[in-house]
């Protein structure tokens, strides 16, 4: 649903028109940035136990700060088949959870022109909606129900004082603790449930509400050598805790804890870390803990890439039915969704077929099993929801549940497909390829490679489109797409994600990208002189580091990208990056450094650059984006352009500045790329 227009420019139309006469196989533009920009996305769909209702978060565009990205919480019946939206468009739902029993959801919400959030119960069953009372800003954030009567979720213990920031701040000060607090539905009181003196960072209520499995650190933030977290089980109705483990990880590691149905089995997703100096989370393996046994053990996935990871989407891996769960295993582009059951002779793993297998990147199931929904999509089709059952190894007939972007399907959004050939170190190395509307075989088109970031995460065969990569705005001007995933990336095995460590950040990736292309030219999709990149984070980088190693690139587009390791370990994110894939610092071996990074490399540009970034960019230190501007400027025989985005972060939150990225993004491809055909 398309809220809000942004205006193009006219000069743009005149000059889109006049560059798609010259693209071969072009048809005239049909997809707009609001396309992409307010497309509606399925988020946290949760399925109740009995497999007859689901409830999920339908939302506008991505990284929006609420109310912007206009969230509806969604209600599907989904023995019938039939969607109705519980809120209005007064509200902008920002969080949202099912009761145990799957007859109440509750959810946060704000009014749409902006205001506090408040929040409020649905009976299911009738849809009356009735609101909570006494909720502060804590519970409104995230929370889940505890049993069927209370909600639970993270804060300050009661008299906490909030640190004082006005005149000063303390850097590397540690947090104040952060512990469990309960939400009672019937008198609307607020009670600690934990009383740790650290910080708990994930956790998960069982379904009868007895338990709450927890990780907590007392400096979960910690940059040096990674961050030392305890893994505990709370007994809610005793208060006694019981640690299960004790890991050491990265700061902004996230995993998943899944209990089954009838609240016997806790799955724990284990991070599986690589990392010269500091750890980064490269793959996982499954843990399960029973609390009647108290016995730990490991699943094991007999599959040596382990568990798929998805940085973007948390909490899909592991979905539990009652004796077993199913499982997305990493199998690089299109993850495996396996069936796990355990019996006395103990685990059974089942590869699931059907028509979807391969493109379903979510699921839930009921407590039995047998049935399922799923979130399907591909590199060129836009998620849907859909209902199946589960026979054995197949899953059989699949029902849509949602209708999701109708303006938006009946366009012509092109095909995709996955490619493979030899890349850095003769490894194989695998690509995302989207072609434009109208593609005919044997023609040469122009190229733009999408780069992802990370490096730690990767492409898939799904519908990714976003303000940062809008592969579909790329693919109507008449150009095909290749996603590389490159050296670093996760989902293809440890070794393979592990091995840009000690050097090789940025030779490996490069090497990968620039065969990529060579393999599309020897297969006679694009024309080697008609190819341009463009990227963010992780994605921006290897841009800068692209166009220093190849002159014939047309056109270059680095977002949240920096060339400069010396000013980027200033923030929290730089060191950490540092300490993962380099023996040493800058600053402890300079010397390593002059061969390896981009910026010393500058007077090798040939190519015309536009570079973006948030003047609040938390992960790329905006000074060592002015670093690269400044050697590229003067070092590049190209145009240089540098655009600022006011007080935005990484990931940009406000529809005018992702609407201006987009629009700057396309420009300086019509400029550069598309003109000179």
């Amino acid at each position: 649903m398309i809220l809000r227009r942004i205006p193009v420019i006219l000069t743009y139309i005149l000059l889109s028109a006049l560059v798609l006469a010259f693209i071969p196989g072009a048809s005239a533009s049909t997809l707009t940035p609001d396309d992409i920009l307010y497309m509606e996305t399925p988020g946290h769909f949760t399925l109740s136990a009995d497999g007859g209702n689901l409830v999920y978060i339908r939302s506008a565009g991505t990284d929006l700060t609420p109310p912007a990205n206009n969230g509806t919480l969604m209600y599907i019946d989904v023995n019938s088949a039939t969607e109705l939206a519980l809120t209005g468009p007064d509200q902008s739902v920002t969080a949202c959870a099912l009761s145990p029993d799957g007859k109440t959801v509750a959810y946060a919400a704000m009014p749409r022109e902006g205001g506090p959030v408040s929040m409020y119960l649905v009976d299911l069953s009738d849809k009356k909606r009735t609101p909570l009372s006494g909720i502060t800003d804590e519970p409104a954030g995230s929370f889940a129900f505890l049993g069927n009567d209370r909600l639970i979720f993270t804060g300050a213990p009661a008299g906490a004082a909030p640190a004082d920031t006005e005149v000063a701040i303390v850097v590397d000060e540690l947090p104040e603790p952060v512990i469990l607090r309960t939400y009672s539905l019937k008198d609307g009181v607020i009670a600690p449930l934990s009383a740790n003196n650290d910080v708990i960072t994930i956790w998960s209520p069982s379904p009868d509400g007895k338990y709450v499995l927890y990780k907590a650190s007392t400096d979960p933030k910690s940059w040096e050598t990674g961050a030392t977290f305890r893994y505990v089980l709370l007994n809610t109705l005793t208060g006694e805790e019981k640690e299960l483990f004790i890991l050491v990880e990265g700061y902004q590691d996230e995993n998943q804890f899944a209990w089954s149905p009838d609240s016997s089995d806790v799955y724990i997703e284990k991070i599986i870390n690589g990392g010269l100096r500091y750890p980064v989370e490269n793959a996982a393996e499954l843990l399960v803990y029973s609390p009647a046994t108290q016995k730990l053990e490991e699943v094991p996935l007999n599959w040596e890439r382990g568990l798929h990871i998805d940085i973007f989407n948390s909490d899909i891996e592991v979905n539990p039915f009652n004796g077993g769960a199913y499982l997305f295993l990493a199998d690089g582009t299109n993850p495996k969704l396996v069936r796990a059951t355990r019996s006395n002779g103990g685990w059974k793993m089942t590869t699931l077929n059907g028509r979807d297998a391969g493109n379903i990147f979510a699921a839930e199931s009921d407590s039995t099993g047998s049935t399922i929904v799923y979130n399907y999509n591909s590199a060129s089709s836009p998620p849907q929801l859909f209902r199946a059952a589960v026979s054995g190894s197949e899953i059989t007939d699949p029902v849509m549940l949602t209708g999701l972007n109708q303006d938006l399907i009946q366009k012509d959004l092109g095909t995709s497909e996955v490619t493979k050939w030899k890349g850095a170190q003769g490894d194989t190395v695998y690509g995302v390829i989207r072609y434009p509307p109208g593609y005919e075989k044997g023609k040469l088109y122009p190229l733009v490679l999408v780069i992802h970031g990370g490096p730690n995460y990767a492409d898939f065969d799904s519908w990714r489109d976003t303000w940062e990569f809008p592969y579909h705005l790329i693919t109507d001007k008449g150009a095909v797409t290749l996603s590389v995933n490159y050296h670093g990336s996760t989902n293809f095995g440890l070794d393979f994600a592990r091995s840009i460590e000690g050097g090789n950040y940025y030779s490996l990736p490069t090497e990968d990208i620039m065969t990529g292309v060579d393999h599309l030219a020897e297969r006679g999709i694009i024309n080697r002189s008609q190819v341009g990149v463009t990227g963010w984070s992780n994605g921006g980088i290897l841009t800068l580091a692209l166009i220093t190693k190849d002159p014939t690139l047309k056109a270059a587009v680095s977002g949240a990208g920096t060339a400069d390791e010396n000013s980027q370990i200033a923030n929290t994110n730089g060191i950490v990056m540092d300490k993962m894939y380099y023996e040493k610092s800058p600053y402890q071996d300079p010397a390593a450094f002059r061969s390896i990074l981009p910026v010393y490399q500058a007077e090798n540009v040939r190519t015309p650059l536009l570079m973006m970034i948030g003047t609040k960019d938390p992960q790329v230190d905006p000074s060592s984006a002015w670093v690269t501007y400044r050697a590229y400027k003067e070092g590049s025989q190209a145009p240089v352009r540098f655009v600022l985005f006011k007080d935005q972060p990484h990931h940009m939150t406000t529809p005018e500045t992702q609407a201006r990225k987009i629009q700057e993004e396309l420009d300086w491809l019509d400029q550069y790329l598309f003109s000179s055909l």
